[in-house]
């Protein structure tokens, strides 16, 4: 199983219409072939929210970041979110060890 996180910093002011396209991301997500479970999540102290995703395998993770680069309009909630965040999100992918 592979891991999608992606840190969004919003600027002041942008936090509920961040989170609204936060969860238009995530049902765009939850929607792609190979994808287990997705969540939206704030912070607890701070300013970064989160999508975390679960993915079967990585050539998904592979398929899904090809979709977001070559079609911007698939999710366009993810690019809606350029404009309010503080800088561009960080991206980090994992593998779940057994």
């Amino acid at each position: 199983m592979h891991v999608r996180i992606e840190q969004f910093a919003f600027k002041a002011g942008m936090e509920a219409k961040g989170v609204v396209l936060l969860r238009d991301h995530l049902e765009f997500l939850a929607k792609v072939h190979g994808c287990l479970r997705a969540y939206v999540a704030a912070p607890v102290h701070g300013p970064t929210h989160i999508v975390y995703s679960e993915w079967e395998t990585e050539a998904e993770l592979d398929r899904l970041e090809a979709t977001l680069r070559m079609n911007p309009a698939a999710s366009s909630a993810f690019f809606g979110l350029m404009g309010i965040v503080q800088s561009p999100p960080h991206v980090a992918r994992f593998e779940v060890l057994p």
